[in-house]
């Protein structure tokens, strides 16, 4: 009977730690609020946090048609007929042209990009020698 007495005793106090833990989860006292890096502003479904932006690719010298392709992200973007080419990028978004056939003295610039975004890796200009290259990589600026 002394033993019991003691089970029900240990049973009522870890019902009221219980109780007390997860009153102590809902209601979190020493917990810190975090800013609002939204300003307020509600967020709707079509809202994206992801930065876009537009990037224009030129040539200097002459371009011969359909002699090269430019890949965003490894896949097929654009046969390019003529030269400047506005291109929609993202956020780490990898622009590279493949040219299909060497066009002596012409290379590829980068002749405008939107404010809010660089690109890496990339070098002023792009000899359109035979092959892959890579223009850049979207990256924001911060």
């Amino acid at each position: 009977m002394r033993m019991s007495g003691l089970f029900i005793f240990l049973s009522i106090i870890m019902i009221i730690l219980l109780i007390g833990v997860q009153i102590s989860r809902i209601y979190p006292i020493f917990a810190e609020i975090p800013g609002d890096e939204h300003k307020g502003e509600p967020m709707a479904s079509f809202h994206s946090l992801v930065e876009k932006g537009n990037v224009t690719l030129d040539v200097l010298g002459l371009y011969r048609m359909y002699k090269a392709i430019i890949y965003k992200n490894g896949e097929r973007y654009l046969l390019v007929e003529k030269f400047p080419v506005t291109i929609e990028i993202m956020e780490g978004d990898v622009l590279e042209v493949w040219v299909l056939e060497e066009i002596p003295g012409t290379s590829l610039i980068v002749k405008n990009i939107t404010e809010n975004m660089f690109l890496k890796y990339s070098r002023t200009s792009i000899p359109l020698t035979k092959g892959m290259h890579r223009v850049g990589k979207a990256l924001l600026k911060h």
